[in-house]
């Protein structure tokens, strides 16, 4: 005799980058068991793994992962979680060094209530991924994935400029030249990076200043003592920071 099914409620995302309406719905116990698993390994490559094959599972593959920037996941993930866990998250938050706390009994942390229905990805901020380079020959340029990001990170969370020059490599979808069209597909790692390198400084500065278009995850939050009041302005920037 089968086991009786329970219904699932269904909701609906919009993607920053691309306006698409997705229904999705909340991560079940199996999904969340995977997560927790990553999160144990602590790999960066386990837990982005996890999240895209939770967000896969939770749209019913209706988006194509490879595609997407990683604001996108991050903020898909983040209303996935909303929904799933709940839409209100209790981060414990250092003090601002900004703050000079009069009282010695004053915490170093304090615990705030953030509402994930309030965290909101800002996209005015792009500029067109079609850059001109000269008056016939242009560049058409993608926003990294978050595999692409994770995989030149270093571990103090920087990037070396080497690793700046390999993600833009990953992110350059065609370069033309008049009518001619070349794919960064047909073309080497070798070709690209040459042609990267080729750039003059104010040609490279505008290839950069698409890169730093790219909106982030963030949320501003005011943090104030619970001992003597005194508080400043704190944001919350990519989806580590909501799950301090």
């Amino acid at each position: 005799m089968a086991l009786p099914k329970l219904k699932i409620a269904t909701y609906e995302l919009t993607v920053p980058s691309t306006g698409q309406k997705v229904e999705y719905r909340p991560f079940l116990v199996k999904e969340e068991k995977a997560l927790l698993m990553a999160a144990e390994d602590g790999s960066p490559k386990t837990i982005t793994n996890a999240m895209k094959d939770i967000i896969s599972a939770c749209t019913e593959g209706e988006l194509d992962l490879k595609t997407l920037a990683s604001f996108d996941i991050e903020y898909i993930f983040l209303q996935l979680r909303g929904k799933s866990i709940g839409d209100v998250i209790n981060l414990n938050l250092k003090k601002p060094d900004s703050i000079e706390c009069e009282e010695s009994e004053c915490p170093g942390s304090t615990e705030i209530k953030v509402n994930i229905d309030d965290i909101k990805i800002d996209t005015s901020t792009i500029i067109d991924s079609k850059i001109e380079l000269t008056e016939d020959i242009g560049i058409k340029l993608g926003f990294p994935q978050l595999d692409s990001i994770q995989k030149y990170t270093t571990k103090g969370g920087g990037m070396t400029p080497d690793g700046v020059f390999k993600m833009i490599n990953d992110c350059i979808e065609y370069i033309w030249e008049g009518e001619e069209i070349y794919k960064a597909k047909d073309s080497t790692k070798k070709e690209l990076n040459d042609f990267i390198e080729s750039l003059s400084t104010e040609q490279f500065n505008k290839v950069r200043k698409y890169f730093e278009s790219m909106p982030r995850l963030k949320h501003d939050i005011t943090w104030t003592c619970p001992k003597c009041d005194k508080s400043a302005p704190l944001v919350l920037e990519g989806l580590d920071s909501f799950f301090v």
